[in-house]
């Protein structure tokens, strides 16, 4: 057991043979201050059902609790007993804990399964700033989930299949380039995209003809489809390319066309109208019904074809049946909320009991210039692009506060993706994000480079620090050194939370916070300068746990930790 829970376990185990009641999880808080204790107990509740003073109860509880393991006191606070912690014993624990590879690890996930949907790009055109979240959120979730054994299957659910590919092939016959579709591929298809876009409004038939190379690729016409193919492949290329980057990989890339061209989502439709939840509108368009419950109806087929939310319903059923999932996550903007719900309540129609174990993992807009951006009409800035300004402004700041760094191009681009990275996890998921480079590429402040920053002082520190003797973690008596091992002592706790709450946002924000204590320690407590070597052993073990600990935090939010910088 963490020690912060083995800790709490002895506080209530005291209170509950002290008073001979219960006590619930909604009774336990944090005292406000250190002062106050590490750990506090409320018996409002408990003195109301005994008809006492809640205070006076307090008082009472507090005479009968004895020093006990890794508690050195209970005191009586009004109506709160506050516990604090005997720090000799606790230090220790919690500096070895917290050094651990895996400190926070619960192992709750052993033998569960989890399907992930995240990223899913469409084909032909770049990763943009706006496939930056769903992709580095649900890589940070994974890497979570991982982290607790549960066993995660990654999938890239790609957008490879529409009307949109009726265009695109169209526009790469009329206007296409080979030359210049070798040399950039996605730059050269996202040109054309644009400009089907442009002439559609002065030639209107250009949508009939895509739609007839579509229904041309749907009876499997061969030409077309290597054509697709050969979009689809170099795709996928330049998406693996930038992923590696980004630290970020994928179990599958079955997308949206395997479900159309396996036959599975007509599978899908025939299914639905056997079982009677789905009904034929006019020829042509099938729906499903969903006014009785809230929603608007889903519509499987429409001019003959499927539909987004065909496919995914026959990408559920597919991956239950290969997977046997616990769960099935969708790291999904909100903007998508009704297709989820008429996602989930359709496969519910259908008795698919599990169902219920889908989820959709909501998150905020990025808005670029209080503008969603749109490819259609060329309004996205290019994932890439992105990388090599912030990496530009990292690689200045390196000039200006470290010049003889050796790897200084390297170390750039890890502080740039650190920035963006941080920048995205570590508000709340839900929230929209606005991207404003200048604010997130700051090392200091609440940013990523702030973080690195500290894990790099602690390594400087770790390098250039002996101790003779043992550690004596007695000796760490300064409030500084207290909460800073405080600190430390919650990190399983929040990567439970960040589990729980599907959300990385609080592993950022703890972060923040210790290198905001670690900070105040390092200007208050000398580590290689003390005479003291039982002292100074105990200081350096505690920097070595802050170190751990950042890492640790830092690879469950994706990001590389640094040595120096």
């Amino acid at each position: 057991m963490y020690a912060f829970q083995e800790l709490k376990a002895q506080a209530i185990k005291a209170v509950e043979q002290a008073l001979g009641e219960k006590i619930l999880p909604s009774d336990v808080s944090m005292p406000p201050s250190q002062e106050l204790g590490d750990l506090s107990i409320a018996l409002f509740r408990i003195a109301k059902e005994k008809k006492e003073n809640p205070a006076e109860l307090a008082e009472k509880a507090a005479s009968m609790i004895k020093p006990n393991g890794l508690m050195a006191k209970a005191e009586a606070k009004g109506p709160y007993l506050n516990f604090f912690a005997d720090y000799s014993s606790f230090s220790e624990k919690v500096i070895k804990q917290a050094q651990e590879e895996k400190y926070g690890s619960t192992g709750k996930g052993t033998g569960k399964k989890v399907v992930m949907d995240y990223s899913h790009p469409n084909i032909c055109k770049p990763l943009h700033v706006g496939h930056l979240p769903s992709t580095v959120l649900g890589e940070s979730i994974k890497r979570i989930l991982k982290h607790h054994s549960y066993d995660v299957f990654a999938v890239n659910h790609l957008g490879d299949w529409g009307l949109q590919f009726g265009k695109l092939i169209l526009a790469y016959k009329l206007w296409g380039n080979e030359q210049e579709f070798k040399k950039d591929p996605l730059k050269h298809l996202t040109e054309l995209y644009v400009k089907f876009h442009e002439e559609e409004e002065k030639q209107p038939e250009l949508k009939e003809k895509a739609e007839e190379i579509l229904s041309s690729l749907e009876k499997g016409d061969k030409e077309l489809l290597s054509l697709w193919e050969k979009f689809r492949e170099e795709s996928i290329k330049e998406f693996n390319e930038m992923y590696s980057i980004l630290g970020v990989s994928f179990d599958s890339y079955k997308g949206e066309a395997y479900y159309v061209l396996s036959g599975k989502a007509k599978e899908v439709i025939k299914e639905a109208l056997e079982k009677g939840i789905a009904v034929e509108e006019k020829p042509g368009t099938v729906i499903v019904p969903l006014e009785d419950y809230g929603l608007t109806n889903a519509r499987l087929v429409e001019n003959n074809r499927t539909l987004y939310i065909t496919r995914d319903i026959a990408a559920a059923i597919d991956r239950y049946e290969e997977h046997n999932f616990s769960k099935m996550l969708y790291v999904v903007s909100s903007a998508q909320s009704l297709h989820f719900q008429q996602l989930f309540k359709t496969l519910e129609l259908m008795g698919y009991k599990w169902s219920k174990n889908c989820e959709h993992v909501k998150f905020g807009t990025v808005l670029l210039e209080g503008k969603k951006m749109s490819t259609r009409k060329g309004q996205f800035v290019p994932l890439s692009e992105v990388i090599e300004k912030t990496k530009q402004a990292a690689e200045e700041t390196i000039k200006e506060k470290n010049p003889g760094l050796v790897k200084k191009e390297e170390t750039a681009l890890q502080i740039a993706l650190t920035a963006l990275k941080f920048s995205m996890l570590s508000m709340n998921r839900e929230k929209d994000k606005k991207f404003h480079l200048e604010k997130i590429t700051s090392f200091e402040g609440d940013t990523g480079p702030y973080v690195q920053y500290s894990h790099v002082r602690c390594n400087g520190i770790i390098k250039n620090t002996h101790a003779d003797g043992e550690p004596d973690y007695s000796k760490l008596t300064s409030v500084h050194e207290k909460q800073l091992v405080k600190q430390l002592s919650l990190f399983p706790g929040i990567v439970e939370k960040a589990e729980q709450e599907l959300d990385p946002h609080v592993i950022a924000q703890y972060l923040l916070k210790l290198c905001h204590l670690f900070s105040a320690f390092y200007e208050n407590c000398p580590v290689a300068n003390v005479e003291d070597q039982s002292l100074k052993a105990a200081r350096l073990e505690l920097v070595k746990a802050v170190k751990n600990t950042l890492a640790v935090g830092m690879k469950l939010l994706t990001i590389t930790p640094l040595e120096e910088m």
